[in-house]
Formats: structure tokens, C-alpha cells, sequence
């Protein structure tokens, strides 16, 4: 398996700033053999010029350079907020510690020292826009966490019995994935999912969402069909498939008596089983139109002797030493 700082980001422009002609050949020939596009300025002038034509992925620029040297360039760069985020790196020589110390006064973090091996080279232009590509990866899933939380809060602010229901399940949720040493991308996942899991909602009318009694029969068979809805809604957006299971199957019991599809047993995707026991406990242990809060004493009671039928019999027990335990943390 190749390592990810030996892999190049192909179709990805770098900006070369360097003063001589034959060291800027070199170093634009050896990315572009690696599938980069290369843009090549002499000085810090001819980089800004550049800059306001195209902007590049990555600034690679010699630190002494007539006319604007790269120290002045790269503050340049940082001056103007549309180039605040291009990554740079400097091209230095053995006897520029100086030119360095000041780089990275200024935060520069890459460092090339001339004379430049292509293997080097591309190594750390690779190892460079993948770390950037991963902090854009991040703010990406924390825009779209966000979006989810206003979304969520959103659907939940019509239902003024279930106020802070999808935060705490989604926190009782997490804690299940992390003791089961869930990867992040699942637990991300499981975030969203479980923040989503009663979008379907939206479809019940707000008379039958804060009824201040129990449904009728016709109600009821309403009110399960904000699974099937929420996936629908949801369906055909890419980074959001994965909540499906969430949002389907966290109705569905151990022993097939759920809803909306009867699954049993393992056929329920652990999304649905995982969720079911927080969704479960939240309910229990708050004041809805048909019962008072129980004691999470009560509740857990509830959760074991339904264990095999409603819940996972394998999952139900490590809920309830979880919940235990934050419990016991909680009153410390």
C-alpha cells in the first residue's frame, strides 16, 4: 500500500516563484511529470501578478529573489484574504538559517534546501496539500454537522414534548459507538444520523405531534411513517446516505415486532439497534403526553427485561453499564 505523501493530488496547480530560470525548469518539470500544472513567476512581482489571474493550490517560492524577495512576498500573500489558505513553502540554502528563523516567525511551516532532488520535492509538495486537503475534509463535515443541528432543532422545535431529545440520543448514542471502538468516519456518521432520525416528522401534522393524550389507531399508523418518510427525504443527498439506517430502523424490535419493515434479529442494521436503545431511554426517562418521567433506575429495569425481544441482547447490557457509569460520573 503506497503511503498517502508518496500518492500526487493530480489536476492540482503550484505556483513556482524563483529567480532562476534553470532551477524553475527543474522544479516545474519534475511536478508536472506527477500530474501537477505549474505556473512560474521570476520574482515576488511577477507571483502577485499570477496570483490575481489564478489562484494556485500551493506557493512554492525562493526566499532571496531580486525586486520582491520571498519573505516579502509570502507577506504579501498573507495580507489578502482570498490567498490567507494557499499553502506555501519556501526554497531555501544552507547558509539562510536566518532566512528560516524569519519564515517561521511568520508561520511558515516547508522548507526545500537547493539543491532540490525531484523524490523530495514532490514528496513534501504531496505531503503539504494532503494535510490542507484534510483540514478542508474537516470544515466540510463541520459545515455539514451544522446544517444538521438546525435542520434537526428545526423539526424537533414542532414537537414541544421532545425538546433536547436529539442531543441527548445522539449523545447516548456516541458514547455506545465509542466503547464499541467505532472509526471516526462511522461515529461522524453516526452524528448526523442521529441527529436526523425523526426528520421524518416534518410529513405529521403539529395537532397530532403535541396531542396531549394517546393516539387513535389511524394517528398512530400516521405517526410510524416518519421513517419511511425521513429516508425519503434523504435519500438522494450523497454525503448523507449513510443516516438511512439511522432514520429506518430505529423502530425496529429484536423479535421482528417493529416497524416500518418487522425486521428480527441481526437483520436490523446495528445503526437501527444502537439507536433504538438511546432513542428508548431518552423517551422513557422524560415527560411525555402519555406517561410521567421515569427514573433511569426504572428505565434501565425496562431495557433489561426487554433485552431479546426489543433490543439487542448482546447491546442492551452494554448500554446499561454505560449509562450506569455516567450515571455514578454524573453524581461524583
Amino acid at each position: 500500500m503506497n503511503d498517502a505523501s508518496n500518492v500526487p493530488i493530480t489536476e492540482r496547480l503550484i505556483l513556482v516563484v524563483e529567480d532562476s530560470a534553470q532551477i524553475r525548469t527543474v522544479i516545474s518539470k519534475a511536478l508536472e511529470l506527477e500530474g501537477y500544472k505549474t505556473r512560474q513567476g521570476k520574482n515576488g512581482l511577477e507571483g502577485l501578478a499570477l496570483l490575481e489571474k489564478e489562484t494556485p493550490d500551493l506557493i512554492l517560492s525562493d526566499i532571496n529573489m531580486p525586486q520582491l524577495d520571498g519573505i516579502e512576498f509570502y507577506k504579501a500573500v498573507r495580507q489578502n484574504s482570498r490567498w490567507t489558505a494557499i499553502p506555501f513553502v519556501f526554497l531555501t540554502s544552507h547558509s539562510t538559517s536566518e532566512d528560516i528563523q524569519r519564515g517561521r516567525e511568520l508561520g511558515v511551516e516547508d522548507y526545500l534546501t537547493k539543491p532540490i532532488e525531484p523524490a523530495d520535492l514532490v514528496r513534501i509538495i504531496n505531503a503539504r496539500l494532503y494535510r490542507t486537503a484534510a483540514v478542508e475534509v474537516a470544515q466540510v463535515g463541520k459545515a455539514y454537522l451544522d446544517t444538521v443541528k438546525v435542520l434537526a432543532n428545526a423539526i424537533e422545535g414542532r414537537d414541544k414534548y421532545t425538546r433536547g431529545h436529539v442531543e441527548r440520543v445522539s449523545t447516548y448514542s456516541l458514547w455506545m459507538a465509542k466503547a464499541l471502538n467505532w472509526p471516526a468516519q462511522h461515529i461522524r456518521m453516526l452524528e448526523f444520523g442521529a441527529r436526523l432520525h425523526d426528520i421524518g416528522k416534518i410529513v405529521i401534522p403539529s395537532q397530532i405531534l403535541n396531542k396531549p393524550g394517546p393516539f387513535t389507531d389511524d394517528e398512530w399508523e400516521l405517526m410510524k411513517k416518519h421513517t419511511i418518510a425521513g429516508a425519503k427525504m434523504l435519500q438522494d443527498i450523497a454525503h448523507l446516505r449513510g443516516t438511512l439506517p439511522y432514520i429506518l430502523y430505529h423502530h425496529e424490535k429484536w423479535d421482528g415486532s417493529g416497524y416500518p419493515k418487522g425486521l428480527k434479529s441481526k437483520d436490523i442494521p446495528i445503526q437501527g439497534r444502537i439507536l433504538a436503545l438511546a432513542d428508548v431511554y431518552d423517551a422513557l426517562t422524560t415527560t411525555r403526553p402519555y406517561h410521567k418521567a421515569r427514573t433511569h433506575e426504572e428505565v434501565v429495569e425496562i431495557i433489561s427485561k426487554e433485552s431479546g425481544m426489543h433490543f439487542d441482547p448482546q447491546l442492551a447490557p452494554l448500554f446499561i453499564q454505560i449509562m450506569n457509569d455516567r450515571k455514578a460520573q454524573a453524581a461524583k
